[in-house]
């Protein structure tokens, strides 16, 4: 019998799948910095609509750990559909903007995640979440 082995190619996350990766991790630790800094000059109510509009955005992040590893075509529509809940109500914000800080935390929200939708939805990264384990 001959010696069959199985020549292991490494797997490697697309570029777009990685920038994607990236532009969460950046969403969820500026929404952080965003919530600390303005924690102290909100109200209470004013501080739970900031973190619950930073929430998706958190989850995102989190749900980004899993991009490498064993993540499946759910993630990434979950990725999908919370950064649209991200960035339409973030949208709206940013025409009745009456601050600086508002209009910053609302174009922040768009800028890293209107990117992160259209990475998402293009042929490489589904077959990135599509592909065989």
């Amino acid at each position: 019998m001959s010696d069959v082995r199985e020549s292991v190619v490494p797997v490697v996350m697309p570029g777009l799948v990685r920038a994607a990766q990236l532009l969460l991790f950046a969403l969820g630790f500026i929404g952080l910095v965003m919530v600390l800094a303005l924690s102290g000059s909100l109200s209470s109510y004013g501080l739970g609509a900031l973190v619950g509009a930073w929430l998706p955005a958190w989850i995102c992040a989190l749900l980004a750990l899993t991009y490498g590893g064993g993540a499946r075509g759910g993630v990434r529509i979950t990725t999908i559909v919370l950064m649209v809940f991200t960035v339409v109500p973030s949208a709206r914000r940013l025409l009745g903007a009456g601050e600086a800080t508002e209009f910053l935390d609302a174009a922040l929200r768009v800028a890293l995640g209107a990117p992160v939708v259209v990475l998402l939805f293009l042929r490489e990264s589904t077959a990135w979440f599509d592909r065989e384990r």
